[in-house]
């Protein structure tokens, strides 16, 4: 599991385990039936809105040993007093793979949440939902997925932080809204944030 404790300085990194996302598909033969896939990175990409180059940070595990966890660069900077459209990816770079599209394909078992430290740095907010990639809401209701998201900066934010992403994952029992919690995670990073430069004007 790819997982970080929560960060309290900014050069704060943790030995972590690897991460592994279990395959869901439980109609399959016992022939690799519940086999795991191996996520060795995942990307938080932010563009801002109105214009202006997007931001990105990988927390990387390179080999899925667990021996380690690193971030390039090394912290997210944002902006203060800034919309941005966020999305995530979760790759297996050992074997090729973009697992992202599992998550895609599976929606309805998947959720993430995000969360900026300290809270007065400003919001994050989930924006799509499981009809963005598959059709089969077989939980009740068209929930939050959280492969793409909205992070709207405070005009006061400064220093440092953290935003963290978590994955839930839904196996034992359905996603019954868009703020579920499960006890199963497969994904819990703490992402270091700086805060930088000088706040946008309100449009």
């Amino acid at each position: 599991m790819f997982t970080s404790p929560p960060a309290r300085a900014l050069a704060a990194l943790a030995l972590l385990g690897s991460l592994s996302l279990t395959a869901c598909d439980s109609t399959e033969p016992d022939d690799g039936a519940g086999e795991e896939e191996l996520i060795t990175q995942v990307t938080l990409t932010l563009t801002p809105q109105g214009g202006g180059s997007a931001v990105t940070i990988a927390a990387s595990d390179p080999d899925g040993d667990g021996a380690g966890l690193t971030f390039s660069p090394s912290t997210l900077t944002l902006t203060p007093g800034t919309t941005y459209d966020g999305s995530i990816e979760l790759r297996d770079t050992i074997n090729g793979e973009d697992i992202t599209e599992e998550v895609e394909e599976e929606s309805e078992e998947h959720l993430f949440r995000y969360t900026l430290t300290p809270a007065s740095a400003g919001t994050v907010t989930i924006t799509d939902t499981e009809s963005d990639y598959t059709s089969d809401d077989e939980n009740g209701g068209d929930f939050a997925v959280g492969l793409s998201f909205q992070v709207v900066t405070a005009a006061g934010a400064s220093g440092t932080g953290t935003m963290n992403a978590v994955l839930y994952h839904f196996d034992e029992g359905p996603k019954t809204s868009s703020a579920a919690t499960s006890d199963e995670i497969d994904v819990d990073i703490a992402f270091p944030v700086t805060f930088a430069g000088a706040a946008r004007a309100s449009r």
